[in-house]
C-alpha cells in the first residue's frame, strides 16, 4: 500500500496524458529538477504498482509509463479511463521530444501566469477524424483574466532529414489554407516546427521561404529549447525574423 499525495496524482495524470516520460522530465515537472527526489518517489509508485519503468540502457534515462493500477486510481475519481501502454512506443524518441516541448511550455507559462488551455496529441486527433494532415499536437495557450486563446499546431522532426517529405506535409497545410478548410476544427493557428538537428532545421526553413505558401511558421531546435525554454528567444520565422 502506498499513501498517495497530491503530487503523486499529478505524476500519474502527466503519464496518462503524455504516455511516456523520462526521469529528468518528471523531475522538472514535479520535483523542481531534483532527480534524487524524483527517483525516490517514483520507486514508491513503482513498488505500489502504479507506474512501470523501462530501462533502455545504463547511459540513458529510465522511461516511465502508467500501469493498469495507476489508470484505475485515476478513474476512481470519476475520470475517463486512460489507455495503458503494452510496450514501448515504436517512435519513443519522437514522442519524448514532443513531450519535451509540452513540458517546456507548461513550466515557462506557469512562471508568467499563463497555461496550456487544451492539448490534443496526434493519437487523439487520429481517433477523432481521418484527416489528411495529422500534426504532432494541436494546442491553445492563454493567460489568466484573458478569455482569448492563442492556437498552435506542432510538428517535431526528430531525425527525418528529408526536405522532400517535410515540404510535402507543408504543401498539405498550404492546400488546406487555400481551400479555406479547418484543421480538426481549428482555422487560424501558428505552426511551430521543432527539430533536433540545427542544420536540417535551417534547410527546412530556407526551403519553406522559397515556396512562399503564406503559412505562419516558426522554427526552433530542441537543443535551444533545452537551454532557453520554449518561451525564450529561440524562434525564427521562414523569412528569417527572430
Amino acid at each position: 500500500m502506498v499513501r498517495l499525495q497530491e503530487r503523486d496524482r499529478f505524476i500519474l495524470e502527466a503519464l496518462a496524458k503524455m504516455r511516456f516520460l523520462e526521469t529528468s522530465q518528471l523531475a522538472r515537472l514535479a520535483f523542481e529538477g531534483s532527480r534524487w527526489a524524483a527517483n525516490k518517489r517514483l520507486r514508491k509508485l513503482l513498488d505500489g504498482g502504479l507506474v512501470r519503468v523501462w530501462v533502455r540502457d545504463l547511459a540513458r534515462d529510465n522511461v516511465y509509463s502508467l500501469t493498469r493500477g495507476g489508470a484505475a486510481y485515476l478513474a476512481s475519481d470519476g475520470e475517463a479511463a486512460w489507455p495503458v501502454p503494452r510496450g514501448l512506443d515504436g517512435n519513443l524518441d519522437h514522442l519524448l521530444a514532443i513531450n519535451e516541448v509540452r513540458i517546456s511550455l507548461a513550466l515557462g507559462l506557469a512562471e508568467i501566469g499563463g497555461e496550456i488551455r487544451h492539448w490534443r496529441s496526434d493519437w487523439e486527433l487520429r481517433a477523432s477524424s481521418r484527416g489528411r494532415i495529422v500534426p504532432d499536437a494541436l494546442f491553445a495557450l492563454g493567460w489568466a483574466g484573458d478569455g482569448h486563446s492563442h492556437l498552435f499546431a506542432l510538428e517535431v522532426d526528430n531525425a527525418t532529414r528529408s526536405p522532400r517529405k517535410f515540404l510535402g506535409k507543408l504543401l498539405k497545410y498550404g492546400a488546406r489554407r487555400v481551400r479555406g478548410r479547418s484543421l480538426y476544427g481549428v482555422s487560424d493557428f501558428l505552426l511551430l516546427i521543432v527539430g533536433r538537428d540545427e542544420r536540417w532545421v535551417e534547410r527546412y526553413r530556407q526551403a519553406l521561404a522559397h515556396l512562399r505558401l503564406g503559412l505562419s511558421v516558426w522554427f526552433a531546435t530542441l537543443p535551444l529549447l533545452g537551454r532557453e525554454g520554449a518561451l525564450g528567444p529561440i524562434w525564427i520565422t521562414a523569412d528569417g525574423e527572430e
